[in-house]
């Protein structure tokens, strides 16, 4: 069974906006309407090193494709220049709920992968976003294979056990 993530990253802070303390974000979510509702957020450094401190939001607007953001406490360009690199997160509770067969990148990764006929492929390192659909980054002993994220391919998620099932279409690997 996979650990389930603590936090869920929303979005990345790219660079100080203005000279008060507003800092631009760019969203990684599909909801970025979730942005207007922030009124606490969980800065993060590296997902491996986890939440550096939980901040206060006090205001949110958009600009175009990103967010402008200013953090309580953050009031000049040298505090917003610091925030610079940092994601955004939200705690895994407070996710947006999904329809059902849809799933959160951070539950995919690191999801073990068999196919139909009980071929271990290894484990899901990666989703790589693309236009027409998500592509899985599977590394296991025999190398990687890139695995369409369609649901002619993707047979099964099952996250309680921590496994996914796919039906390999010839010459894939």
């Amino acid at each position: 069974m996979k650990a389930q993530a603590a936090y869920l990253i929303i979005g990345r802070i790219t660079r100080p906006h203005g000279l008060r303390g507003e800092v631009k974000v760019r969203p990684e979510t599909d909801f970025p309407e979730r942005f207007a509702l922030l009124r606490r957020v969980l800065l993060v450094r590296e997902e491996r090193e986890g939440v550096v401190r939980t901040a206060e939001v006090e205001s949110v607007r958009r600009q175009g494709d990103l967010v402008l953001l200013k953090i309580a406490g953050t009031d000049d360009l040298n505090a917003a220049r610091a925030l610079a690199g940092l994601a955004l997160a939200v705690p895994w509770e407070d996710r947006v709920e999904l329809p059902a067969g849809a799933y959160y990148v951070a539950e995919i990764v690191g999801l073990s992968v068999r196919t139909i006929a009980g071929e271990a492929l290894g484990t899901v390192a990666e989703v790589i976003r693309t236009p027409a659909h998500d592509i899985y980054r599977v590394e296991g002993t025999d190398g990687e294979v890139l695995i369409p994220a369609t649901r002619e391919v993707v047979r099964s998620v099952d996250l309680d056990r921590g496994e996914m099932v796919v039906a390999l279409p010839e010459g894939l690997r």
